[in-house]
């Protein structure tokens, strides 16, 4: 049961006699300071850097996929069925393979994707990525991401000479027949129509973006896709949606959402924030142990008044209170002034960032990188409260020994000391 008489105690006792246990206490408070202020400021910014992903990939990427274990016959009896599940508002097909590309004597190995242009902005937000040039490539044209354009000196107008693997197949086939010489692949070439930037490395290095019909020339696909893209009005919903869809089509049709195609990043983002909250969550506990450490001097330094206390009644109950208390004080003070200087960090995160790149003469977060203008965070009352409770909670774990070795103390024994 809660009394004032100890709470009152304790705070007297949390000014101690000596100089040495003044200064471990104040350590022991500003750890507590700094592990609810930095774990909440790193949550925070974590659970931005997560929304602002989800954000970029929902914002680009199809939110379903629907693909066989071949391409795909009749496209467009498929997207009419895909049209008439509720929730979706747009469809679209799309060829999608690894090409061998070159220009300026650079080789690489993008992906290229082929899209229909009527239908694919009502999917994916083209126009809106695009950066230089056109978004409506013809035949031979290619739309580029910026980072494959960057690394491969590419620019409007250059040119790309690309060979799908279908053309390799063709020619170990033989289909010109036994008698008859191999025919030698042959690159097409291509101009470079525009630039896109999507904000999301996979992309910006990898894919060429061309129209469906040249697409499915260099994969000998006529009049099939390998993929449709859906994008739907709730993309939470993908998963419930992709069900249904699989069941309307019928067997042999995978459907993935965007969960699923980035699985793996969002994984790696959850792993990077559990490590680092764990990290930090050490640093509070050794906190803990200090203010353990600075109760148990305490004690010692106390013991005739302890002694006192005993010889006038109280209870060994009373007495690990007032202990108990001690630790109930600095660890609430340490997380109040922890989630205070968090909400003042994260406030000014950017004038911080943008004051400690001039200190460092680097930019911390450059803007052609990450692609956003502000640090993004994420405010989590549930944050907030539950890092000021774990500190909180550590500081009273931390009480109890030191309170427990108080109680048990002989009274006659304190009471001689000092």
């Amino acid at each position: 049961m809660f009394r004032w008489p100890e709470l009152f105690l304790a705070l007297r006792f949390l000014r101690p006699q000596r100089t040495f246990v003044s200064i471990i206490t104040l350590l022991s408070w500003l750890g507590v300071v700094a592990g609810v202020l930095v774990l909440i400021v790193v949550q925070s910014v974590m659970s931005g850097f997560e929304d602002e992903l989800t954000k970029k990939v929902i914002g680009f990427q199809s939110h379903l996929t629907v693909a066989g274990q071949s391409p795909l016959p009749d496209p467009q009896g498929l997207m009419e069925l895909i049209r008439q599940e509720p929730g979706v508002v747009g469809v679209t097909g799309s060829v999608l393979g690894p090409v061998l590309a070159e220009t300026r004597s650079r080789i690489s190995t993008p992906r290229i994707k082929g899209w229909d242009e009527a239908t694919a902005s009502a999917v994916i937000p083209l126009r809106e990525c695009l950066v230089a040039g056109s978004w409506s490539p013809g035949p031979e044209q290619v739309v580029v991401g910026s980072e494959w354009a960057k690394s491969n000196r590419a620019e409007i107008g250059s040119e790309v000479n690309l060979l799908a693997p279908q053309q390799f197949r063709d020619v170990i086939a033989n289909k010109g027949g036994p008698n008859l010489p191999k025919k030698i692949p042959l690159p097409r070439t291509f101009r470079v129509a525009g630039i896109f930037t999507t904000g999301m490395h996979e992309y910006d290095s990898e894919y060429l973006l061309t129209d469906l019909a040249t697409a499915q020339e260099l994969y000998a696909v006529p009049n099939q896709v390998h993929g449709i893209a859906i994008r739907l009005q709730d993309p939470s919903q993908a998963r419930v949606v992709g069900e249904r869809i699989k069941t309307r089509l019928g067997g042999g049709i995978r459907v993935l959402s965007w969960m699923d195609h980035n699985q793996r990043l969002f994984a790696a983002v959850a792993v990077e924030r559990r490590v680092m909250s764990f990290l930090l969550f050490f640093v509070m506990a050794v906190a803990a142990l200090g203010l353990s450490g600075t109760l148990i001097t305490v004690t010692v330094q106390r013991a005739k008044s302890i002694g006192i206390l005993a010889a006038i009644g109280a209870t060994p109950r009373q007495i690990a209170t007032i202990f108990t208390m001690y630790g109930v004080v600095v660890g609430l003070l340490g997380a109040m002034t922890g989630v205070v200087g968090a909400w003042i960090v994260l406030a000014n995160r950017n004038r911080l960032s943008d004051w400690i790149g001039r200190l460092t003469g680097q930019e911390l977060f450059p803007a052609e990188i990450y692609h956003f203008t502000g640090l993004p965070v994420r405010y989590d009352a549930g944050v907030f409260l539950g890092v000021a409770m774990a500190g909180l909670a550590l500081s009273v774990l931390a009480a109890l020994v030191p309170a427990w070795v108080a109680s048990q103390s002989e009274p006659a024994s304190n009471l001689r000391r000092a």
